[in-house]
């Protein structure tokens, strides 16, 4: 069986649209939210020898029991986690949440399913490695008092790792929620 003939593309015109996508999403940023009250780290996660960049957003007074991976949209193509900056400021501050947002390769230069690998092997890697990214399963007894009566039983029904995403970012949310096993979700959004 034969391969499907390339997809004809022009790289001038996909790199144009990515220019104009994040013009209007910084204007749009600009009148939003001005600056995020917390930190920022930008760092990188290694998929198969490729750096994946993601941005840590940890707002003041930070629940560290909970945790988000952010997929942004764009049709697999378009835009970025620069261009979904300030919703996931305003996220993290709004629910007190550390949020890391995944910068994963996109199309056309890299054909599917480079950014379903990406994302499934930058969510493996986060949560096998939560705690490095600022994750502490034992913060929710700073917030509920009441739960430290359960510590060495090992329960902590406050914990929550979760998975969000807008449009193709939403798509790889819940992919990713039915494709990895044996990892203990305890909250799935899409």
């Amino acid at each position: 069986m034969q391969s499907p003939p390339p997809t004809p593309t022009n790289e001038n015109r996909v790199t144009e649209t990515r220019e104009q996508a994040e013009l209007a999403h910084a204007k749009m940023n600009e009148k939003l939210v001005p600056t995020f009250k917390g930190t920022l780290q930008e760092q990188n996660v290694n998929v198969n020898s490729t750096e994946i960049p993601i941005t840590i957003y940890t707002p003041v007074d930070v629940n560290k029991a909970k945790l988000v991976i952010f997929f942004h949209g764009g049709g697999f193509t378009v835009c970025s986690r620069k261009t979904h900056q300030t919703i996931v400021n305003m996220l993290a501050d709004a629910t007190k949440t550390i949020w890391i947002s995944v910068e994963y390769r996109r199309g056309p230069e890299h054909k599917f399913p480079i950014w379903w690998e990406d994302a499934c092997e930058v969510t493996r890697h986060i949560l096998e490695n939560k705690e490095s990214y600022g994750y502490n399963i034992f913060d929710t007894f700073l917030f509920n008092p009441l739960m430290s009566k359960f510590a060495f039983l090992g329960v902590n029904s406050s914990a929550k790792v979760g998975l969000a995403g807008d449009s193709a970012g939403a798509t790889l949310s819940a992919s990713i929620c039915h494709t990895l096993k044996n990892i203990d979700f305890q909250v799935q959004l899409a």
